[in-house]
């Protein structure tokens, strides 16, 4: 290809290459290539973009050298949507017309000296980087920041990564902006035929465009996708300019598949590139229309599909319930058209192999498939620049390039090691899957010698070598350990789409790199998008083959391959922008979502082998019918047992077992006449058990769902124990609120980072606002809207704007009075208010219209406007009568309820909400589309697997998704994707699937398609809504500055209520003051300032009064137990930063100066301390406060009644100084008074603790049964032991009341009761603790519900107790009480219009008989038989025709009913059900048929997605706010907030206890050696044997396997004895001291030895059950040993371990709320009668039963069933006095009011704070997970050992002699030697050795073994200037080291690691918040003086030491100049 390099370099117009617009990403334009014959289509070309701007080809931006070229003018093509034209692509490959030449290489010139000097008003057509970037980024870059952080921040104009600009996108718009847009106002009209071929051509650019990102033909990753704009985008191009852009620009703009799809090598082993065959596939691939063609032939495909699957073939009702066998394929036209269509799509992927190659690379020789492994072997082509030329990065970047140097010279010197010839094997395997890169030769230096050191980051690149950005590059770290693992893998090499050897090159690369990376099209199976494809192709075929065969449908069923055949329409999940660029998202978090799904398929794992060991065969035991009649035993399958009564005995008897012998007694008992069975099969044909492991884990993963597992827990309740719901809860906890949660931050945290990295939504590039200018005649732009400036009209329609609200909501009030009794006169009047306010609105618009002229169009420029306009059309159409007497009438009412939303707008507060949440309606827009198409590809795929073999019902009675059109397989998708009820799809298509024999595969597909879409697709609403809360990232510095200044100021006084009620602010008070002589009267202090004032003192200030007060008064030192009760009810000591001023006053205290430099340190200390902003400002912080102080003591001298308590206990009362020694004041510090005791008040709350404690425990004990059956056996008796026990509990609460009032009074006092808010609530729990004893006293039993629920007060004591539950109640609950309402009110407002519509459709029409079999109304009469069981036990049941009640009662009758369960159903619960009614609907009066009206689901499908997804996730995303912006993480930028992560992540690590040094006793020194090996062979055995323990625990089953149970416990007891082995080991080799100081190795000898212990005793029978139990729980256990030898789960484990103690806050308070709601049911219903939905354990009569119905109805499950079923009156009830104690009657108002906020709190708020805890919690996980900020665990091990050489193992800190040699060993990430390890001195000594076949005979070049110009060229090979980097790295870091050290100690090894991640890891401008930022300043200042002044004193010594060695040599000389003169004098004299 040498001829082709000329024509590159010497052809060019204005530059040799140009990459923008390629699919990587590289280069915008450049002409036509000089490979090619010239064409005039160039000139022209040249012409048209004369106009933006020129560039001569001297001032080329790539520097290429142009010498040889001849000038040419040409100015950048304006690169439009695409950004690519034929002759613009690097994928460059002449086409058969351009004879091509195959066999010649590219090379390039050597890259010259232009400069970029253009005037341009546009980016160079040939730019790598934009100029914005350039401006902002490149050259405003720090020098010092290689760690990266600040290419994370937004710069104003910028964006790194996806968009080229934060305001422009160049895809979008113009490249170059010399021509000015112009907005066209008038102008003469166009031609029609002018028209007419703009649109064609507007239709002809789409459907490019889109076929570029479906069908792909050029192998572009999805980042190049995204930048295809769609035509949409595009409208705002004006007329004009698309004018000018003729047809072969437009060509241009597109991508050259002759250049992307180059014909290299040789495919398929037999195809080469001068194959006709060959050729002619390239023909076809490059030909202009084939991919367009290939577009339309899939959507064909998914039209054909569908219409295939629009016909119902669902087995009916009354069949056989087995499918017919069916043979061939050919069945219907649809059938031809499919065969057609993949003969077409074989065709394509026949051709792109031909061209591309299949597997192998086509360079790759086929022939060494068949080399030998063992054998030695090059490199087949060694990437370009792989020996790493660039210099390595010394500041913030781990300095780990030099590694791999002095491996490859101890490799030279001996023969290979096992390990590396097990390696060269493994290489040898994977050559042949290697991706061949052309190595072009280059002359000269590099780009980067020439312009300097680079100063970014080496990056990854994509499939396509597209830079990354760096959000992105940490987002791939995880998912390179599979792709680029540290030893390549088979399967890292053989399906990838990039080189693993290729070398990741920073952003500004070089461009020959570049061009000769990108010029190469990948082989088929390279790619995603291909290997779907193939597998989509292979699978079409093979059911084809089996369906000729009569195979696929059979006698079973083989419907997988046909399903896979629809995977060909998944590449419609490209067609737009938004969705391509969700995929995108979606990729980027891949990573972090593969790592969470491994950590929770592991717990899954863990629980589904627990749950196989606990309760496997529990779902085979169910209750049996004793035959009375001579049948047979009728089974009772839905109700577990575990015992019954026997008949003859009466005695309890356990269950009957297989073999007839009888079980233990447990869980639910049978009644007498029923027996309790074991069967031989489990419930859904052996689907529901934990007989085995899939089927366990199948259970585990529905519970994880959070849908559908509380019917197995009260299963399991009834066959087990009781305490068995303790595995579920457990469960949902573990899984569904912790670990699920996973998940949700994973997607939030990893979109919030694409958009802080790209200034772009992650859901869609947002189109850009319209182009508005200013200056038109009579208008003005006020906030970028066109605002009239003079119009009368307008002025009046503002002033009534008001009415017309008014008008909208009397429209939707109107037709909320509909219902379904509505008579003719209330129809009038509906229909003619219907009539009038139509036509008033219709008015409305053209007054609005007036009001905008004269611009008219400025009218339609709103998007309000056409809404309304929209809404009043279609108001004013359906009163047409034909359409308004017609029954579509009902739903398009619509448009006239959605006025509603003028009236939402007006609404205080809501406004801002409703753009938060539809303010990225781009994005919501887009997320939508996805999840629609991805639900209707999947439905596609359902239908395809299961049509045809589920059996519908009969009459309505049969099952709602039945899969037998693709509808109804839409919505059964969908189901499972709202997880409601999704387990009835699963089990019902697989119980049709086993006689099928197509079960497992069905299993797989709905549970697969669940976890996909609940887990990930669902959460990704939450990030859409949270884009919309999140403070743009440019915003947050200003804020934080802002909040930064308001934290140094004091707090304002206030004045509540409180203090304008205070009556002595009305006296008058006399001040005094005093006179001092000789000094000025204006000197004289007043004693009094002003009135009283509420001054609030921050809570540090007081504490640390009242702490520095103890310390003065008390002598007595508190113990432990007094310091934990302290902390528990007042809160742990406020802590912190010591501030600078403190650091000269202890140090001066217990160190005395040794040397001058520390007396230096001592003394730029002291100026430090002097000049601190932050002293000063703490200071004026304290004066203040003093003065505040201050000012009430006056007013309380000058009023000395205000500060006595009732008037009477003064300060000085004994009384009252005992009261204040016992409780806290309520507001601040007491003045005067005595502070609280530190051993008194402790006491004192604790007594009040176990009081509430024994309240609970009583209300525990005594419920309302308990009660009355004390009362019947011992009479209505007042003097009860829970009648005084209550006495007691309230006398106790009362005397604290008192207590606090007699010790600060009640309301007018300086510290009163009232004045704190936990008091009051104190307050009115005692109250309510009051009135109950009382009435109950009174009255036996209580007086009413009402005054018996106050008994659930005493929970709420728990919170105002505990200091740990206020702080977490006010932070999470309070603090954000006032947004949680905004979204709750939102959402009532969004179901108000929806409630009316659902009236208007539904009303009247869902009623329907309970017997099935009649036809309508008028034949439900009389009555109808029915059974108990099977067909035994007949009885009449009359016939009533009423509403539904599937599982909850429910009907659209009247507003109030529809706007019921519309709340009901916006939690996901019962929606199914009433969509299910609904599409049953027949007409009015007539019995409901199943799946007869499918079309009403869209009304719940889109209220759904609105309500159930929108809402839910809105309160999800603004708990997420009030947590992150509680905490101040909502502030943060992305490298402050990766700061503070890895704050966290160093602050968690331990120093290692390891012996200083390695035993000397061989024995022992292999045992410690076994221990601190982590990657040696012995570790790695015990790693393989845990994971077989693992495979061994999974491998249990219920049903007996003898054989295999002896070797599974066999193998348990070896396991353990190597466990107990290992340990003794390790426990020998380091020592108990070392052995027990990790956590992980006390787990092992507890784990170990109790395993050990209890399989000896199981195995010699002498344990009961529970030693059995406590057996199968250490063995269990042992399994954690993985979460320890797993880098991705150990630091998710220590993470979750790390952020326990605001988890455990929050569950606790948690359970207060339980055990407030559970004493409120148990008070108010456990006396109701039982209705549908309660049995023996669903119920509320006691308060463990509460408790776990509160449990499951946290999760939404059935909550709305119980609260209709509680809500039970008179005379469904026997008892209707809701007084009487007896009554078993419900009430509505208690049933809805505590059902719904039980619903609300707990489900809506506090299940969410588990989001808002994860997210925060698990951030720094997912992001310390790549770039220069990772410290991975191999680093931290070795920063331990060195650590553990050199630190004091006493004190465990660094003393400051050993800093200097703790620095030198230092190594990887921290490492801070001045000279790197390849140039220390030995290594320098060993590279200039002399050569042992170097000439002898050169003795002047060798000296002492050492050869003297290998010395010198290794010397001169350093870097001098990265050396004095370093060395100033070097020196700022010790000298910080020497003043952060601690006096008598040294330096700890947490602040170490803080001081190197300061100078290694971070900015500390970009990363630190403003507070720390000033602190670290100051310390910087002080390190830079050090520095200085160290430098200063060195270079004095060595003038004073080279002055004194001056003067020794003189001296010396001297000396010996005498000494020769005496010689020569006594010479002299002997002569």
């Amino acid at each position: 290809m040498d001829k082709h390099q000329h024509s590159l370099s010497g052809g060019s117009s204005s530059s040799a290459i140009d990459l923008t617009g390629t699919p990587a990403g590289l280069g915008s334009s450049v002409p036509s290539s000089p490979a090619l014959a010239p064409s005039d289509s160039r000139a022209s070309f040249a012409r048209r973009r004369t106009s933006w701007g020129r560039m001569e080809a001297t001032e080329d931006p790539l520097r290429i050298d142009l010498a040889d070229v001849e000038p040419r003018t040409s100015t950048p093509q304006r690169t439009g949507p695409a950004g690519w034209s034929k002759h613009e692509d690097p994928f460059f490959s002449p086409s058969e017309d351009e004879s091509p030449s195959f066999d010649q290489p590219f090379t390039y010139s050597k890259p010259g000296g232009g400069i970029y000097g253009t005037s341009q008003p546009g980016p160079s057509s040939a730019s790598l980087i934009s100029s914005v970037y350039r401006a902002h980024d490149l050259d405003g870059h720090r020098e010092d920041d290689e760690a990266g952080l600040t290419s994370n921040m937004s710069r104003p104009g910028t964006s790194s990564g996806w968009g080229q600009d934060t305001d422009v996108d160049p895809e979008r718009s113009a490249a170059s902006t010399a021509k000015s847009r112009r907005t066209v106002r008038y102008s003469a009209s166009p031609s029609p035929l002018r028209k007419t071929g703009n649109t064609l051509a507007t239709l002809s650019r789409s459907i490019r465009r889109v076929s570029l990102r479906v069908v792909n033909m050029a192998g572009m990753g999805i980042d190049e996708h995204v930048r295809l704009a769609d035509v949409d985008d595009e409208k705002r191009e004006d007329q004009e300019d698309e004018d000018e852009l003729g047809k072969e620009e437009y060509d241009e703009a597109l991508p050259d598949l002759s250049r992307s799809l180059p014909i290299r090598g040789r495919t398929l082993g037999c195809m080469g590139p001068t194959s006709k065959l060959r050729l002619a596939m390239f023909r076809f691939l490059v030909y202009r229309w084939t991919e367009p063609l290939i577009l339309l032939s899939i959507i064909f495909n998914a039209v054909v599909l569908t219409v295939q699957a629009a016909r119902n073939v669902a087995l009916p009702a009354d069949g056989p319930g087995i499918p017919p066998s069916i043979k061939g394929y050919f069945h219907a036209w649809e059938d031809y058209a499919l065969f057609i269509l993949f003969i077409f799509f074989t065709l394509e992927m026949f051709a792109r192999i031909a061209v591309s190659g299949f597997l192998l690379d086509p360079e790759v020789p086929v022939s060494i498939l068949f080399t030998a492994p063992f054998s030695s072997h090059q490199d087949i082509v060694l990437p370009p620049s792989a020996s790493g030329d660039a210099p390595v990065s010394l500041l913030r970047h781990p300095s780990l390039a030099h590694s791999s140097s002095q491996p490859q010279l101890s490799m030279l010197t001996r023969a290979p090691s096992v390990v590396e010839r097990l390696r060269r094997v493994r290489s040898n395997l994977m050559r042949p899957f290697a991706l061949v890169h052309h190595s072009m030769p280059t002359s000269g230096p590099s780009e980067e010698s020439t312009t300097g050191p680079s100063r970014t980051t080496s990056r990854p690149r994509s499939d396509t070598t597209r830079s990354v950005t760096p959000m992105m590059e940490k987002a791939q770290y995880l998912h390179s350990h599979m792709r680029n693992p540290s030893q390549p893998t088979f399967f890292s090499k053989a399906l990838r789409s990039d080189n693993v050897d290729m070398l990741s090159l920073p952003f500004r690369l070089s461009v020959q790199t570049s061009h000769s990376t990108t010029e190469r099209n990948l082989p088929y199976l390279r790619h995603s998008w291909t290997r779907i494809d193939f597998v989509a192709v292979v699978s079409f075929w093979i059911s084809f083959a089996l369906a000729m065969t009569g195979a696929e449908r059979g006698t079973y069923h083989i419907g997988l391959f046909r399903a896979m055949s629809v995977l060909r329409t998944a590449r419609l999940l490209a067609i737009t922008s938004g969705t391509t660029t969700i995929m995108r998202s979606l990729k980027t978090a891949r990573p972090l979502l593969t790592s969470v799904a491994y950590f929770v398929l592991f717990a899954m794992i863990l629980f589904s082998i627990i749950g196989i060991q606990s309760f496997g065969g529990s779902f085979r035991r169910s209750c049996y019918l004793l035959p009375t009649l001579g049948e047979a035993e009728i089974p009772l399958g839905g109700q577990t047992c575990g015992a019954y009564i026997d008949p003859n005995t009466l005695d309890v008897v356990g269950f009957v077992m297989q073999d007839n012998s009888n079980g233990t007694v447990k869980g639910y008992v049978c009644p007498l006449g029923q027996i309790c069975r074991e069967e031989d099969s489990n419930p859904y044909s052996s689907i529901e058990s934990f007989d085995t492991i899939y089927y366990a884990a199948l259970q585990v993963f529905i519970v994880s769902s959070a849908n559908g597992w509380s019917g197995l827990m009260y299963q399991m309740m009834d066959s087990e124990f009781f305490v068995s719901c303790c595995f579920f809860i457990v469960c949902i906890i573990v899984l569904n609120f912790w670990l699920i949660n996973l998940f949700v931050a994973v997607i939030t945290n990893t979109f919030s980072a694409i958009r802080k990295d790209t200034n772009k939504s992650a859901f869609g590039a947002a189109p850009l606002a319209p182009v508005i200018q200013d200056g038109d005649d009579g208008w003005t732009v006020v906030d970028g809207r066109r605002i009239a400036k003079t119009n009368r009209v307008k002025e009046i329609y503002e002033n009534i704007r008001w009415c017309w609200v008014a008008l909208a909501l009397a429209s939707l009030v109107l037709q909320a009075t509909r219902n379904v009794d509505v008579g003719p006169t209330h129809q009038l009047i509906l229909n003619q208010g219907e009539l009038v306010l139509t036509i008033v609105f219709d008015i409305e618009i053209f007054i609005r219209i007036l009001a905008y002229l004269p611009d008219w169009r400025g009218f339609l420029a709103r998007g309000q406007n056409w809404l309304d306009i929209v809404l009043a059309l279609g108001s004013s159409i359906i009163q047409i009568p034909l359409i308004h007497n017609s029954s579509i009438y009902p739903w398009l009412t619509i448009f006239q309820l959605a006025r509603f939303y003028r009236v939402i707008l007006e609404i205080p507060r809501m406004k801002p909400l409703l753009l938060a949440v539809f303010g990225n309606m781009y994005g919501l827009a887009n997320m939508s589309l996805f999840l629609l198409l991805i639900n209707y590809l999947t439905a596609l795929v359902g239908v395809q697997l299961l049509r045809g073999d589920v059996q519908s019902g009969a009459n309505g009675d049969g099952k709602f998704i039945i899969w037998g059109e693709i509808f109804n397989s839409f919505l059964g998708i969908y189901q499972v994707f709202s997880s409601e009820n999704w387990t009835d799809v699963l089990y019902d298509a697989a119980q049709a699937e086993i006689p099928l024999r197509q079960s497992p595969i069905v299993i797989l597909f709905i549970a697969g398609w669940m976890f996909f879409a609940n887990y990930i697709v669902l959460q990704m609403f939450i990030a859409v809504i949270n884009e919309n809360f999140d403070v743009a990232e440019e915003h947050k510095r200003s804020r934080q500055a802002s909040h930064f200044w308001a934290a140094q100021r004091p707090e304002k006084a206030r004045a509540p209520w409180i203090r304008r009620m205070n009556p002595y602010r009305w006296f008058q008070a006399r001040p005094k003051a005093i006179a001092v002589d000789q000094l000025p009267s204006n000197l004289v202090l007043p004693m009094q300032k002003s009135l009283v004032q509420d001054y609030t003192m921050p809570r540090n200030e007081a504490l640390s009064r009242v702490q520095n007060k103890g310390r003065s008064g008390a002598r007595h030192i508190p113990t432990k137990s007094l310091n934990l009760l302290r902390d528990l009810f007042s809160g742990e000591k406020p802590g912190g930063d010591v501030p600078l001023t403190t650091i000269r006053g202890n140090r001066r205290e217990s160190v005395v100066s040794q040397d001058p430099i520390d007396e230096e340190t001592e003394r730029h200390l002291e100026v430090l301390a002097a000049l601190n902003n932050e002293t000063a400002t703490v200071e004026d912080i304290n004066d203040v406060l003093h003065e505040r102080r201050a000012q009430k003591a006056d007013f309380i001298r000058d009023h000395p009644t205000y500060d006595k308590t009732f008037w009477i206990f003064s300060q000085k009362n004994p009384i009252r100084r005992i009261c204040q020694k016992l409780v806290t004041p309520a507001n601040g510090d007491r003045i005067f008074g005595t502070p609280p005791s530190h051993i008194a008040h402790p006491v004192f709350q604790l007594i009040l603790l176990l009081t509430v404690i024994s309240g609970v425990i009583v209300e525990w004990v005594a419920t309302p049964p308990y009660r009355r059956n004390y009362y019947l056996e011992n009479g209505p008796i007042r003097g009860s032991w829970f009648d005084i026990a209550e006495a007691a509990f309230g006398l106790t609460l009362f005397i604290e009341f008192l207590i606090k009032i007699v010790a600060d009074g009640f309301i007018f006092t300086p510290n009163a009761y009232i004045r704190s808010i936990w008091n009051i609530l104190d307050f009115l729990i005692m109250l309510g603790i009051v009135v109950n004893l009382t009435t109950g006293l009174i009255f036996i039993g209580g007086l009413s519900r009402l005054t018996r629920s106050l008994k659930a007060l005493r929970a709420l004591r728990l919170i105002t107790l505990i200091d740990k539950m206020r702080s977490t109640f006010e932070s999470l609950i309070i603090s954000g009480a006032a947004r949680i309402w905004d979204a709750a009110l939102l959402a009532i407002l969004y179901m108000i219009p929806y409630a009316v519509w659902g009236t208007n459709i539904f009303s009247g029409l869902m009623n329907e008989c309970n017997d099935s079999s009649v036809g309508g109304v008028g034949d439900c009469i009389n009555e109808f038989g029915n059974t108990v069981a099977g067909d035994s036990f007949g009885f009449l049941v009359p016939r009533v025709w009423d509403n539904p009640a599937p599982s909850t009662t429910f009907s659209f009758d009247s507003f109030g009913a529809s706007l019921l369960i519309l709340f009901e159903i916006v939690s996901l619960e019962g929606w199914i059900d009433v969509m299910s009614v609904a599409v049953s609907i027949t007409g009015k009066g007539q019995q409901p048929q199943q799946n007869a009206s499918q079309a009403n689901a869209i009304f719940f499908l889109v209220y759904n997605l609105l309500g159930g997804v929108v809402i839910l996730t809105l309160f999800i995303s603004i708990i997420i706010g009030n947590f992150t912006s509680k905490t101040g993480s909502a502030l943060l930028t992305q490298p402050q907030r990766e700061w503070i992560d890895l704050q966290k992540l160093i602050k968690r690590q331990r120093p290692s206890k390891r012996p200083k040094m390695r035993p000397l006793w061989q024995f022992r020194a292999w045992c410690y050696d076994r221990a601190v090996h982590k990657h040696g062979w012995w570790y790695r055995m015990m790693t393989a044997l845990f994971i077989l323990h693992v495979i061994a625990l999974m491998s249990q089953t219920f049903s007996p396997q003898h054989t295999f149970d002896e070797i599974r416990n066999d193998f348990f007891l070896v396991i353990t004895i190597v466990y107990l082995i290992d340990i003794s080991v390790r426990l020998y080799g380091l020592g108990w001291g070392s052995y027990s100081a990790n956590g992980w190795n006390l787990f092992d000898i507890i784990i170990a030895g109790g395993s050990l212990i209890t399989i000896l005793v199981v195995r010699f029978n002498a344990g009961g059950f529970s030693v059995q139990q406590l057996q199968k729980l250490f063995i269990t256990s042992i399994a954690f040993k993985l979460v320890q030898r797993t880098n991705s789960l150990n630091k998710l484990f220590k993470t979750a371990v790390a952020s326990l103690p605001v988890i455990i806050s929050l569950l606790s308070l948690w359970l207060v709320l339980f055990l407030f709601f559970a004493i409120l049911y148990v008070e108010v219903f456990s006396m109701t009668k039982w209705n549908s939905g309660e049995n023996r354990n669903q119920n509320y009569s006691t308060m463990p039963k509460a408790l776990v119905m509160l449990a499951f109805m946290t999760t939404g499950e059935g909550w709305n069933q119980y609260m209709h079923d509680f809500a039970l009156e008179y005379p469904r009830c026997t008892n209707s006095s809701p007084s009487s104690p007896d009554s078993d009657c419900g009430s509505p108002a208690w049933s809805f009011t505590l059902f719904i906020a039980w619903n609300l709190l707990s489900m809506y708020i506090f299940a969410n704070l588990f989001t808002g805890v994860v997210v925060e919690s698990f951030y720094y996980v997912f992001q310390m997970t790549g770039g220069a900020k990772e410290i991975t665990r191999e680093e931290m091990r070795s920063f331990k050992k060195v650590w553990a050489e050199f630190a004091n193992p006493k004190t465990g800190y660094l003393e400051r002699p050993q800093f200097v040699k703790f620095f030198a060993k230092l190594s990887g990430i921290f490492e801070v030697r001045i000279y790197p390890a390849e140039y220390s001195i030995p290594q320098i000594q060993s590279r200039s050795k002399c050569d042992e076949n170097s000439d002898p005979m050169l003795p002047s070049v060798r000296y002492g073994g050492v050869d003297l110009p290998k010395l010198q060229f290794n010397v001169n090979s350093i870097d001098r200037t990265v050396i004095k980097r370093r060395k100033n790295l070097y020196n700022r870091l010790y000298h910080e080291a020497r003043i952060s050290y601690e006096p008598g100690k040294g330096i700890s090894f947490t602040n170490m690691l803080l001081l190197l991640a300061h100078h290694k890891l971070i900015v500390d401008k970009e990363a630190l918040v403003l507070q720390d930022l000033v602190v670290r300043t100051e310390t910087n200042k002080l390190v830079t003086d050090l520095a200085d002044f160290d430098r200063v004193q060195s270079l004095l010594l060595m003038i004073s030491h080279r002055r004194r060695y001056l003067a020794t040599r003189e001296q010396a000389r001297m000396q010996s100049l005498m000494q020769q003169e005496m010689l020569l004098e006594a010479v002299e004299d002997d002569v």
